[in-house]
C-alpha cells in the first residue's frame, strides 16, 4: 500500500486546529493539505482537525508500480 503524501499532523503558529502535513525539504517547515504553509507550533494535540484538510481527500500515489 501507498503512504499518503501528508502524513504529518501539525498545528501551525497562532492556529486553532491541525492540519494534515508534509515537510518542505529537509527543513523545518511544512506544507498543508488546505495549502498553508509554516512551521509547526507542536502536534496540535487535543485541537479539531482543520474542515479545509478534511475535505480534501489525502493524495495516495495511483501509479501502477506502487501496486502489490
Amino acid at each position: 500500500m501507498s503512504e499518503p503524501q501528508y502524513p504529518l499532523l501539525v498545528a501551525l503558529p497562532g492556529g486553532r486546529v491541525q492540519h494534515a502535513a508534509r515537510l518542505i525539504g529537509d527543513g523545518p517547515a511544512v506544507n498543508t493539505l488546505c495549502r498553508k504553509r509554516g512551521v509547526p507550533a507542536g502536534e496540535g494535540a487535543g485541537l479539531g482537525y482543520c474542515r479545509a484538510c478534511l475535505n480534501k481527500p489525502n493524495p495516495i500515489d495511483q501509479r501502477s508500480y506502487n501496486k502489490t
